[in-house]
């Protein structure tokens, strides 16, 4: 499976339109289960909703978990070439196409180490990010289900205990969604208030630096284009996204949403193939 994005007219369902009923300048979309309900493909009705909002002066920015370079193939790929990235979970705010890099928050170095050596002693399969490469220590079959989802490749290098002394962009986790709901609490009590930890996917646990998050990222970026919280609208499904849910004037959870998302959420679609279009045509398109 590759990056590349499709529009598949089967993802079609009646979805509401009514013209926006707030000065929403600003929309942070998350990719996979949100934009990309099935983590490949995206309703035409999307990206049509998308471009109608950009023509209408909206800032449209991908926010994702996934590594820059596969945030930025998909944004290649729907033409969201003018606007930063938000990726890694918002570890990572950059240009399309390699462009400007505006922000970078990358695991410390120490806690890196030891996020590594915790996982080698449970004998969990570990993917370290560093310089946009996704090192393993051997090509499993969750690395592999990882680079079809993202695009990226994975390099395997045997013991990562190797990159001790660097300082990843996240590590990752990948275990089944069982074994990542009981590891997620046990790892945030060891770790409180020295690193994120987070799921981007019921299959990831995701190690980042403390500060780092889609809302702090979404929150800067409004600062730079001069956007008042309370005009940004944020789209998510998963638990990483409730920090932009949170903090955005309306925050949307998709309709197949983590439960705990939509109760934080201040709209949540009927629709989830097309819950984007749902979004920007009910909350940020102005009648013409």
């Amino acid at each position: 499976m590759s990056t590349s994005i499709q529009t598949d007219p089967d993802l079609s369902e009646t979805i509401p339109m009514t013209s926006g009923t707030a000065d929403i300048k600003l929309v942070a979309i998350d990719l996979d289960g949100t934009l990309l309900p099935d983590n490949r493909n995206t309703a035409p009705e999307n990206l049509a909703a998308i471009r109608e909002a950009e023509a209408q002066g909206v800032i449209v920015v991908i926010c994702t978990g996934r590594p820059y370079p596969s945030a930025d193939a998909v944004a290649t790929r729907l033409g969201l070439t003018n606007n930063p990235i938000i990726s890694y979970n918002g570890a990572v705010v950059r240009m399309p196409n390699a462009g400007e890099l505006i922000f970078s928050q990358p695991v410390p170095a120490d806690l890196a180490a030891q996020v590594v050596q915790d996982c080698v002693e449970q004998q969990l399969q570990v993917h370290y990010f560093l310089d946009d490469v996704m090192y393993v220590p051997r090509v499993s079959a969750g690395a592999r289900i990882y680079s079809s989802r993202s695009g990226i490749k994975p390099v395997p290098v045997g013991d990562l205990r190797q990159f001790a002394g660097t300082s990843p962009t996240k590590i990752l986790v990948y275990a089944p969604p069982e074994v990542v709901r009981e590891l997620r609490p046990e790892f945030e009590r060891r770790y409180q208030g020295k690193l994120y930890v987070t799921t981007s996917m019921p299959e990831y646990l995701e190690f980042l630096h403390p500060e780092v998050s889609k809302g702090n990222a979404l929150r800067a970026l409004a600062e730079q284009y001069g956007v008042a919280m309370d005009q940004v609208m944020a789209i998510g499904d998963l638990l990483n996204d409730l920090s932009m849910i949170e903090l955005a004037g309306i925050g949307v959870a998709v309709a197949r949403a983590d439960e705990a998302l939509k109760a934080r959420a201040d709209y949540v679609t009927t629709s989830s193939k097309q819950a984007v279009a749902e979004a920007i045509n009910r909350f940020a398109l102005k009648a013409r």
